[in-house]
C-alpha cells in the first residue's frame, strides 16, 4: 500500500489545513487524473482523491456525517423538510419546516403549513414562533440572499383546511405543482411576509411535457442576483403519486422570484451515467437518473447539487426512501451525477434512547456555518420517518433530524 501526506494551503480561507493522510491500494481503489474524478469536492494527487472536509470516498462523493441527535424537530404534529438559518437581527437560529398536520406526512396535501421556529443552536432545540404560510404550504426552503433579504420558497395553494378530516381526500388539486415564496425584505427572521406566488408560471414552453408539472424548487441565488432553480419534472405528464419517474431540471431568472425560463430544454440527467452497485460496490452500466428534493450550492470549483436520488440505485420505493447522490456542474447547466450513493438508511445515533433505524430519510438541506470555511458543510438536515410504508395518521409520523459533519 502506498502512504504519503499530503499538506494543502486554502487559499480562500488564508490557513494551512491540517495534514491529510491518504491511504490507496495500487491498482484496487479508483484512479483520478484531475478534480473532476474527485466530483469536483476535492483534489487529485498522484492518483487518488483528497476529499474537502465534509465528504469521503475514493470519489468525494459520499457525505462525511457525524453521530445524529436523536431529536431535531418533533412535535406533536408531524414535521418534514426545511433548516435553520442564522440572523444577525437577534443572533439566534431560525427554523423553517413544514407542519404537515395531526393525520401523519402523507396526508400533507390537506394540512401542511410553513411554520418557524427558534433556537441558540442549528441543531435545536427549536420554540414555535409563528406560521409563515397557511395551508396548503409544504417543503419549505429557507434562503438568505447576499442582500440580507430572507426567503422561504415553498410549494401549495393557500385554502381552509379547518373542517377536513383525516379520510377527506386533498382539496388543493396539483397544489405541488405550484411554487411561491415569502419574502421578508429587512431579513427579519419574523418577517412582515409578502407572498409571490405560482413564480414558475410559464417557465415551461408549449410542447414541454415533462415540465409541464414542476415541484419541490431549490433556488440559488447568486451575488448579482440571478437565480438558478432547481425542480423536478415529470417524465409522464401525470402529476401522481411518486413513483420514481421524477426528471430533475434546472430553470434561471433575473431575480428570485423570476420570471424563470428553462436553461437546459431537456431533463440534466437524461444522459444516461455509469453507477456503483450498492450492495456489490460493482460499476454498473449506464442509465438515467431520476429523483426530487434538491439542495444545490456553489462550491469552490463548480456548483453542486445533494438530492433525493431514485433511480437508478433501487426498483421499488422501500429502497429509495432514504437515498442521496451529490452531482456538480461547471456553468450550472449541464450537470454530472456521482456514481455512488452519498448517504443511506445507514447512521449513527449520538445517544440513548433514538429512533433506531429508520425507513425514510429524504429533503437533504446543507447548511454551511463554519466562518473560517465556508465551503465546508456543518450540518444536514433531513425529513424522517421509521414508520412502515403505508402508514395513515398519526401512525404516519415524521420529524426533522439535524446530522453534523465529521
Amino acid at each position: 500500500k502506498l502512504q504519503f501526506l499530503y499538506l494543502i494551503a486554502d487559499s480562500t480561507a488564508q490557513e494551512m489545513r491540517a495534514a491529510l493522510l491518504l491511504c490507496a491500494s495500487v491498482g484496487a481503489a479508483q484512479a483520478c487524473k484531475s478534480a473532476a474524478d474527485c466530483s469536483m469536492l476535492g483534489e487529485c494527487v498522484v492518483g487518488g482523491c483528497v476529499c474537502d472536509r465534509g465528504f469521503a470516498g475514493t470519489a468525494c462523493d459520499l457525505l462525511d456525517l457525524g453521530a445524529a441527535p436523536p431529536a431535531g424537530v418533533m412535535r406533536s404534529n408531524s414535521t418534514w423538510g426545511g433548516r435553520a438559518v442564522y440572523s444577525e437581527h437577534d443572533r439566534r437560529w431560525h427554523m423553517y419546516a413544514s407542519d404537515v398536520g395531526p393525520c401523519g406526512l402523507h396526508n400533507f396535501q390537506s394540512f401542511s403549513r410553513v411554520i418557524h421556529l427558534s433556537g441558540d443552536a442549528p441543531e435545536g432545540p427549536f420554540a414555535f414562533e409563528g406560521e409563515v404560510a397557511p395551508s396548503m404550504a409544504h417543503n419549505a426552503y429557507p434562503v438568505v440572499t447576499p442582500r440580507g433579504e430572507l426567503l422561504v420558497y415553498y410549494i401549495g395553494k393557500p385554502f381552509n383546511a379547518g373542517t377536513l378530516s383525516c379520510d377527506d381526500p386533498p382539496t388543493a388539486v396539483n397544489a405541488t405543482s405550484v411554487i411561491n415564496v415569502a419574502h421578508s425584505p429587512s431579513g427579519h427572521p419574523n418577517g412582515p411576509w409578502t407572498h409571490h406566488l405560482n413564480i414558475l408560471e410559464g417557465m415551461c414552453p408549449a410542447g414541454g411535457s415533462w415540465c409541464q408539472y414542476v415541484s419541490n424548487p431549490a433556488p440559488l441565488v447568486l451575488a448579482n442576483g440571478t437565480t438558478l432553480i432547481s425542480f423536478h419534472g415529470r417524465d409522464n405528464v401525470t402529476p401522481k403519486e411518486h413513483n420514481g419517474d421524477e426528471a430533475p431540471g434546472i430553470g434561471i431568472g433575473e431575480s428570485w422570484k423570476g420570471p424563470f425560463r428553462l436553461l437546459n430544454p431537456k431533463p440534466i440527467f437524461q444522459k444516461p451515467a455509469p453507477w456503483y452497485n450498492t450492495s456489490t460496490g460493482e460499476l454498473q452500466p449506464p442509465a438515467e437518473f431520476h429523483g426530487e428534493d434538491f439542495f444545490m450550492w456553489k462550491g469552490r470549483r463548480a456548483y453542486h447539487m445533494l438530492w433525493h436520488v431514485k433511480k437508478p440505485f433501487a426498483a421499488v420505493p422501500d429502497d429509495w426512501k432514504a437515498s442521496g447522490v451529490l452531482s456538480w456542474s461547471d456553468d450550472g447547466r449541464d450537470w454530472t451525477p456521482c456514481g455512488h450513493l452519498a448517504y443511506n438508511k445507514s447512521l449513527t445515533w449520538a445517544s440513548e434512547p433514538n429512533p433506531g433505524t429508520l425507513t425514510s430519510r429524504q429533503r437533504p438541506l446543507l447548511l454551511f456555518a463554519d466562518r473560517a470555511d465556508p465551503f465546508r458543510p456543518t450540518q444536514v438536515f433531513f425529513g424522517a420517518q421509521k414508520c412502515p410504508r403505508g402508514s395513515k395518521g398519526p401512525e404516519d409520523y415524521s420529524w426533522n433530524m439535524v446530522v453534523p459533519f465529521n
